[in-house]
């Protein structure tokens, strides 16, 4: 008898890492996750005025 599983679907979001980088100095942090390194860039932001890049570190780099 053939039966339909449904897995249960891990969230990818939570696993991402991401690394928060300003143009403007040498301010670099890691987050886990869009919305932590939205907060981080954010902080930054208000706190200097610089613009932020996040950029998503591959699961590659993080095992490595």
């Amino acid at each position: 008898m053939a039966t339909k599983e449904t897995a249960a679907v891990p969230t990818r979001e939570a696993t991402k890492r991401f690394l928060v980088d300003c143009d403007s100095c040498s301010y670099e942090r890691t987050a886990d996750g869009r919305e932590e390194a939205t907060r981080i860039g954010a902080d930054h932001r208000r706190a200097t005025g610089h613009e932020l890049v996040a950029l998503e570190v591959p699961q590659s780099v993080e095992t490595a």
